[in-house]
């Protein structure tokens, strides 16, 4: 009997030597490759029966090996294994070739009768098209492009960077490799290198010298790096001030402002402050302006100080180009400040129904009925009229729903041709009782009699779906997504009335729940298969597990889709499918 070779390719080399012994007891011929690369080097010298692969490795992971395994050597099987399992994974595995996902850690019992198994001929590779096949994503789960597309704009070698991240694998040396590293330390030390790659002092007490000193410091309540909140620039420029005013020169700490207040060190803000209290008191001259309601400006004030802290310009500068009374108007903001006088003092002003009254004009700055019932009679005349018609407003004499004008009040003044070639959202737009009398006239008018048409049998739309979950919530839930990306949708809750729905129509697409009442496993989604072949199928369930999802992408399943998911996730897995049917 001729020895079965077997090709185990995982980048963590204890698994491989474990798997090897496993199988030995088998008196099976076992190879190991660390990597994807490695393996399609010795698959190239040399023929294997059966592949064993890790999914998760630097440069191409195993989905992408197994992908090219089968389109180079068809005969040979391949099982996959992984620490990451999911259903996803377990679906795209069997669908691209695989006969079995184990996830890990994994009993020599279960890697010795997977093997069994496939050799005996009791796993079979799950037939699938060769458009489905190029349509599964193998990069990555979160990097949804083809390999292939990727190297021919990217190059090759990018592509096989990619691994399990959206970002390039780069591979950095370990630390222990590391020039003048210490082991004892954990980090690269000078003082390591000075003494030739050595550490007396650490030797000695097995601890780095250098640790041991800043824990002892930490612990007598000195810090080697002291945090000092008054040295920085500002508190939201959390860097040291004498830092850098040495590398750039305090002129240009002057200059910087957060907010518009420009920081200065707390020393000098102070110096700056008793000076100003004592120019204050002897009125000498002050650059910071007091605000001009109390303290007016002299005119030497004037000179040579900014408007505001928001206004950074001169107001000399400023006067000189607009005038002397733009530049006094100017206050805390960008716009002048413009004084407005309190309403009482306005002429023909009313207490009563504060207000400009032209009445209250007309009798002498005085209002008889409003003194008597300390009501004005102009708003008392509108309140009861409101409350008589009820403020109602007649809609259907409005233009449109966004332009909320009355039609005869625009005619009235635009004429009638404007108000009708008036325009909302693309349409053209026309009194309501003008288009039910056209409607009605259209409907008078006799059509013509219809040719006879002989019945052809019905046949499905290319975006028909048929959802089936016994969960009315969610059934609906799903047909209002899809119908919003013009799907259309029938919805099925029972065994029954799926099978009868699938005997009378065909669909493109079936979402299909697993836990339907009267259902036993999978035997809905084979009946599906069975009696429509040509209809893909989409597994929705809340009691997603690995063996459920192998099973299905045995039985034909395109995707797997666990619950709960989100609007998108459904609308995504549809379309794939949708485009695949196509």
């Amino acid at each position: 009997m001729e020895t079965k070779k077997i090709l185990v390719v995982d980048d963590e080399k204890g698994i491989c030597d474990n798997v090897r012994k496993i199988l030995a007891k088998k008196d099976y011929d076992v190879t190991q490759a660390l990597s994807a690369k490695e393996a399609l080097e010795k698959m190239a010298n040399e023929s294997y029966s059966l592949l064993i692969s890790d999914i998760v490795m630097p440069g191409k992971n195993g989905l992408e090996l197994l992908k090219l395994v089968k389109e180079q050597w068809p005969l040979t099987k391949v099982i996959i294994m992984t620490a990451y399992a999911s259903t996803d994974t377990a679906m795209k595995a069997i669908r691209l070739g695989a006969l079995d996902y184990i996830p890990k850690p994994f009993t020599p019992k279960e890697v010795r009768d997977t093997v069994d198994k496939a050799f005996t001929g009791e796993l079979h590779e799950t037939p699938v098209s060769e458009k489905e096949r190029e349509a599964i994503n193998v990069i990555d789960l979160d990097i949804p492009f083809d390999r292939q597309e990727v190297a021919q704009y990217a190059g090759e070698a990018y592509a096989d960077t990619l691994g399990p991240s959206d970002m390039p694998i780069v591979e950095m040396p370990p630390i222990e490799t590391l020039e003048h590293y210490c082991l004892l330390g954990r980090k690269v030390c000078d003082i390591f290198k000075k003494l030739g790659n050595t550490c007396k002092a650490g030797l000695k007490s097995n601890e780095c010298p250098q640790a041991r000193k800043s824990a002892k410091a930490k612990k007598e309540g000195k810090s080697e790096t002291s945090f000092d909140p008054k040295k920085l620039v500002g508190i939201d420029q959390p860097f040291s001030y004498e830092e850098v005013a040495s590398i750039t020169g305090p002129e240009y700490l002057m200059h910087l402002q957060s907010d518009g207040v420009a920081f200065v060190p707390y020393e000098e803000l102070k110096e700056k402050m008793a000076l100003a209290k004592i120019r204050q008191v002897t009125d000498v001259t002050f650059p910071l302006r007091a605000p001009r309601q109390v303290f007016p400006p002299s005119s030497a004030a004037k000179k040579n100080q900014a408007i505001d802290v928001d206004i950074p310009f001169d107001r000399d500068e400023v006067a000189e180009q607009t005038g002397e009374a733009y530049a006094d108007s100017l206050g805390p903001s960008d716009m002048p400040s413009m004084s407005a006088p309190p309403p009482e003092t306005l002429p023909y002003y009313c207490e009563t129904g504060r207000k400009v009254c032209d009445i209250f004009k007309k009798l002498g700055n005085t209002c008889k009925a409003g003194l008597k019932t300390n009501v004005c009679p102009q708003m008392k005349g509108k309140k009861k009229t409101a409350a008589v018609k009820g403020e109602t407003r007649d809609m259907a004499n409005l233009i449109a729903p966004d332009m909320p004008f009355n039609y005869e009040e625009v005619a009235a003044v635009a004429g009638a041709d404007f108000v009708k070639s008036l325009q909302s959202d693309g349409l053209a737009l026309m009194p309501y009782e003008e288009l039910k009398a056209r409607v009605t006239k259209l409907k008078e008018k006799e059509s013509p009699p219809k040719a006879l048409i002989p019945e052809m049998p019905k046949k499905a739309a290319q975006s028909d779906v048929l959802v089936i979950d016994d969960e009315a919530a969610v059934n609906n839930n799903i047909r209002k997504i899809l119908t919003k990306k013009g799907f259309t949708v029938d919805q099925a809750m029972t065994k029954e009335e799926a099978l009868h729905k699938i005997q009378d129509k065909v669909y493109r697409l079936v979402l299909l729940d697993l836990k339907i009442p009267g259902v036993q496993g999978l035997e809905l989604l084979q009946a599906v298969r069975e009696k429509s072949p040509e209809t893909l199928v989409i597994i929705i369930t809340g009691y997603a597990s690995i063996e459920t999802a192998k099973e299905s992408a045995r039985l034909g399943a395109v995707d797997y889709l666990p619950k709960p998911f989100t609007p998108d996730e459904i609308r995504k897995v549809t379309e794939n499918a949708v485009r695949l049917a196509a």
